[in-house]
């Protein structure tokens, strides 16, 4: 949600407040087969957690794949919810820490790491986690058709792939990535068009000791940078043409063989 700063600060009067509330987090409610929020059934849930009542943990619940393993019950989904976007939050936080050096340019400049109280319980809190990052001006790549010329899109979308492949080299491997999630700042001039790549919170990071060939796996078969291209070359019917780079390829028996 956009907000505006009020008090005297360093961040930007207009900014964008990301919130990971479990409550109205809509899309992971209907991923995991959990109704849309209550009154009823979070005072429920409060009045567990006073009482001290403990519910399975997130590794408990979901598998390697992000889904539960069997269905949520009211004692647990709340709980269930609250950690993943936790989860959530803290992949969102690594993200922009390891971007640092491509925030203002490339990703949102990151402003704030958040945090809203709203449990009356000192030993169990339900606190909302959010960021507040850089309102970028500008438009989603999906809606590429309406705001640029069709001279421009191939400029456009080599850059979008381009700003991609530069975050890949911090050790992120985005899971959302997509045309939705990346703008296009309104120019100051026809060929001046900057891309920014947005959300964050569905990312994996390469570890230290991870062998190079197992991350090299991971991202082949995400294929991130074919997330932009291939769809933008669907979708533009021809006006853009996509090369992938291979920049990521695995010579392992399962990849040569898909």
């Amino acid at each position: 949600m956009e907000v505006e700063i009020l008090a005297t600060s360093s961040f930007a009067k207009h900014s964008i407040l990301k919130l990971f509330d479990w409550r109205y987090a809509m899309q992971l409610r209907e991923d995991h087969g959990v109704g849309p929020w209550n009154l009823y059934d979070e005072e429920g849930y409060r009045a567990l957690v006073e009482e001290g009542g403990t519910a399975e943990t997130l590794s408990d619940l979901e598998d390697g794949n992000g889904t539960t393993k069997h269905p949520l019950n009211t004692a647990n989904e709340d709980d269930f919810l609250l950690d993943r976007c936790r989860h959530l939050h803290s992949c969102e936080i690594e993200a922009y820490n390891r971007l640092e050096d491509l925030q203002g340019t490339r990703v949102p400049r990151f402003f704030a790491d958040v945090l809203l109280d709203d449990s009356p319980f000192e030993n169990a809190p339900l606190e909302v986690r959010g960021v507040l990052l850089e309102l970028v001006d500008g438009y989603h790549l999906s809606d590429i058709a309406k705001y640029a010329h069709p001279s421009s899109w191939q400029h456009i979308c080599d850059e979008a792939i381009r700003t991609t492949n530069l975050i890949s080299d911090h050790g992120i491997l985005n899971e959302d990535i997509k045309p939705h999630n990346v703008l296009v700042r309104t120019p100051k001039n026809f060929s001046d068009y900057k891309i920014v790549i947005i959300d964050f919170a569905q990312c994996r990071f390469q570890e230290a000791n991870q062998p190079e060939a197992a991350w090299r796996h991971e991202k082949w078969r995400q294929d991130e940078e074919g997330a932009i291209g291939y769809v933008m070359a669907q979708r533009l019917k021809g006006a853009f043409e996509y090369k992938a780079s291979y920049r990521f390829l695995c010579a392992c028996t399962n990849c040569r063989n898909i």
